[in-house]
């Protein structure tokens, strides 16, 4: 989800499928290397899924050291590395760390020129892209020796996390996980079809029922919060955080627009909405206490396991559209090779490994991974229901995800974000849509200087 200073994560299971619940920060886990002693028996896979053109035995020896923290995508990894390194020789070694911890400790090292780690989780993407600490991919994928491209099928992955990593034409970093912005409906409480922002309003009124708020978002005043999900009716009304020229265009028509349909929204919201972040409303939502609520779709599986409220009644659909056009807000995680490493030919393999279309299969059990192929897992579709994977798996390959790559990537954007996050809070709480949004515009061009 959305993060230029990442959220933290919290796992939790339903149904053998585990859940990115962000905003919960892990304490810190003792340094573990993995061992090959469960290989590929205890992780699910073959080796006749590896079966490709390529050696994966020409770096056998090497140690690797890959920068990680306490997410979902690792909790998938941590079952796997065995088999990577029965497969290619090659010890993983790696700490695994709060975010808190994590993020700093991986920042000194690539701002230091270390050559480890070799392969990293890139937390700010755009940062990591402006500072050169990212190695170019483009080589390795079109290098026959260390890629067998028919096998490893790159176009599988979501063509909008490649979009996303590639900064003038070089493909810097592999999406390893995939979650766009949905609306989630207890659609037993609202029973006609919400497909245009009109339809939203007038459902949102009439499922304020009781203990029942009809709608609710973010709405906390902190940048890596409330922009993510009001970018989904900023973007489907035809507006842009910052433009093509890296300049922010937070006061356009269409932005004050989204946000006093925002604001319009939140009237229905639970008391004390206004200050919430998404914790706070994915408990409402679970709880039963609320009908509607835009966010990541990450959260699926989790608001319908058995201790939900809404249990299988609560489904998910696209953003509802604006004059016909319907943009959903994105995130893909990704990870990147150092370009310091002195261990680049191994530590693609790794990476190679690691976004595969079997691993990603495998990994769909515990965290939404950025293969299409991937979200065809029978199992994983059952948790999060069937249609529901359908529905967000089509937004994930198709979405247009130009604006978010915009804001998102640029190193500069935490700035513009606080102060759009402010602006968006105040309209909430009372305040005028175009002066708030022009008070924000005006930050956010000193932050841009």
């Amino acid at each position: 989800m959305q993060r230029f200073k990442t959220r933290s994560s919290l796992v939790k299971s339903s149904k053998k499928v585990a859940i990115v619940l962000g905003a919960f920060t892990f304490a810190m886990i003792p340094t573990m290397q993995s061992s090959s002693a469960a290989g590929f028996k205890q992780a699910g896979l073959s080796a006749s899924d590896f079966k490709s053109a390529i050696d994966w035995q020409q770096f056998k020896g090497t140690t690797i050291d890959i920068g990680v923290q306490t997410h979902p995508w690792m909790v998938a990894m941590e079952k796997l590395i065995p088999q990577f390194e029965e497969l290619t020789g090659i010890k993983v070694k790696y700490e695994l760390l709060g975010e808190d911890v994590a993020v700093p400790k991986i920042k000194q090292q690539l701002s230091a020129g270390a050559a480890t780690p070799d392969v990293f989780m890139v937390n700010a993407l755009g940062q990591a892209a402006a500072s050169g600490w990212l190695e170019p991919l483009d080589q390795f994928v079109n290098d026959p020796k260390l890629t067998d491209k028919s096998w490893y099928k790159i176009d599988d992955i979501f063509k909008g996390g490649r979009s996303l990593a590639t900064f003038d034409g070089k493909l810097l970093a592999m999406p390893i996980t995939a979650e766009c912005q949905v609306l989630f409906v207890r659609t037993d409480l609202v029973k006609k079809p919400v497909k245009t922002i009109e339809q939203l309003m007038v459902a949102a009124k009439a499922a304020t029922k009781g203990k029942v708020a009809g709608f609710s978002s973010r709405g906390m005043a902190t940048g890596n919060e409330t922009p993510w999900p009001f970018g989904g009716f900023s973007f489907s009304a035809g507006g842009q955080y910052l433009n093509e020229a890296g300049k922010p265009v937070l006061n356009s028509k269409a932005n004050i627009a989204a946000l006093k349909t925002y604001a319009a929204l939140m009237k229905y919201a639970p008391k004390g909405a206004s200050g919430w972040a998404w914790p706070e409303n994915y408990k409402a939502i679970h709880d039963g206490t609320l009908a509607m609520f835009p966010d990541s779709s990450a959260f699926t599986a989790g608001l319908r396991d058995a201790t939900s409220a809404g249990k299988k009644n609560l489904n998910v659909f696209p953003m509802p559209s604006v004059n016909g056009n319907s943009t959903s807000n994105v995130w893909f995680w990704t990870a990147g090779i150092n370009s310091k490493s002195e261990k680049k030919g191994a530590a693609w393999l790794f990476l190679q490994w690691a976004t595969s279309a079997p691993v990603a299969y495998q990994s769909q059990l515990d965290v939404t991974t950025a293969r299409a192929s991937a979200w065809k897992n029978p199992e994983a579709a059952a948790a999060m229901g069937v249609k529901n994977t359908a529905t967000i798996s089509k937004i994930l390959a198709t979405v247009d995800t130009k604006a978010m790559a915009l804001a998102w990537t640029n190193a500069n954007w935490p700035q513009v974000a606080d102060a759009l996050a402010r602006a968006v809070n105040k309209t909430i709480t009372g305040g005028d849509a175009k002066k708030e949004l022009d008070n924000a515009q005006k930050i956010a061009l000193k932050a841009l200087k």
